[in-house]
């Protein structure tokens, strides 16, 4: 006995896809736009939030204006009140009318099948606050042409509270889908941290649902190193990992590897300050956290030198490389 399907209609929930640009070329944006078009996933919309301030920005918004007619789905929003890269994001979860919010850095790239398997998962299990996705890292100075596995063989399929404030296993936002009614129970990204807000809203959400991810490469992030990207600022990170801690500082001390992650990274953004302004103090203070990290876990201090040492060694094989062409 066959099945009628004459009057039984199946509509994809829809999915509202954010891109946040700032002082972007647009040829860069058409890149990020135009991976989004060629998803396979039916029912989106896609909401570019122009965030664009300073001299001569106008040309860029005229830039994102003229790439709304790539697709009727297009929108092109403005932050007000001030602005910054949370504002952005902030502004566009307002404005979606979606049951999933996706997002996309204005110089990352989405590749094919993205959202239809992170939307089937979190379809088939709605227990989940967000899906997120492994990656691959490009760096246009050296490797053009390399793609590098984010994750790879450290991949968490699920990830838990303890674990996130263990460290940052997600890391940028081009990979995360999220609920929406998620974000109506946890908040919306918090504007008034100078820095690590993705980190920070990863936690909370971590707190109020089981998160999971797809161990595939399903976008591309770009270390934009000679062309335009808005450098961290060390300073705003140091005092983004401060808060965070202050923050959730229950729940951290006495988790030696949550500890382990503070001091770690004190260490990290104080020996960028030293490199950028040569001031000694600042590589004092990388000494001293980098030691209270060792002396918290000698294990994952050693598996930290072997990441810097590997970096390294792309760094300066890359530089090599690009010596030769430039020659």
């Amino acid at each position: 006995m066959g099945v009628n399907t004459e009057n039984t209609t199946y509509k994809p929930a829809l999915v509202s896809c954010i891109v946040t640009s700032y002082l972007r070329e647009p040829e860069i944006v058409e890149r990020a736009l135009k991976s989004i078009l060629i998803q396979d996933y039916p029912n989106k919309e896609i909401l570019i939030v122009d965030d664009n301030r300073g001299p001569d920005s106008f040309k860029y918004s005229d830039g994102l204006k003229g790439l709304s007619g790539l697709s009727d789905n297009i929108s092109v929003l403005r932050t007000e009140g001030g602005h910054g890269s949370q504002k952005a994001r902030n502004t566009g979860i307002r404005h979606a009318k979606g049951k999933y919010v996706a997002f996309l850095d204005d110089d990352d790239e989405w590749l094919p099948g993205k959202l239809t398997k992170q939307i089937y998962l979190l379809e088939a299990r709605p227990e989940i606050g967000m899906c997120y996705t492994d990656g691959y890292a490009v760096n246009n100075m050296y490797h053009p042409d390399r793609r590098l596995q984010i994750w790879k063989n450290t991949f968490h399929r699920e990830l838990s509270y303890r674990e996130l404030l263990e460290d940052d296993y997600i890391g940028t936002t081009s990979q995360a889908v999220i609920r929406v009614e998620a974000f109506e129970k946890c908040g919306l990204f918090d504007e008034s941290l100078p820095a690590r807000q993705d980190y920070e809203m990863w936690i909370r959400l971590s707190k109020n649902y089981p998160l999971a991810g797809i161990p595939e490469p399903l976008y591309i992030y770009y270390n934009n190193f000679g062309i335009k990207q808005i450098s961290k600022n060390w300073r705003n990170c140091l005092k983004g990992h401060d808060a965070i801690y202050e923050r959730y500082k229950d729940d951290i001390d006495g988790n030696r590897r949550a500890e382990f992650n503070i001091f770690f990274h004190k260490g990290h953004y104080y020996l960028q300050g030293f490199k950028k302004e040569r001031v000694p103090a600042y590589f004092i203070s990388a000494v001293c956290w980098y030691l209270k990290a060792l002396f918290t876990s000698p294990p994952l201090m050693l598996k930290q030198a072997r990441f810097k040492l590997r970096n390294f060694k792309r760094k300066y094989t890359g530089r090599k490389l690009l010596k030769k062409k430039q020659g």
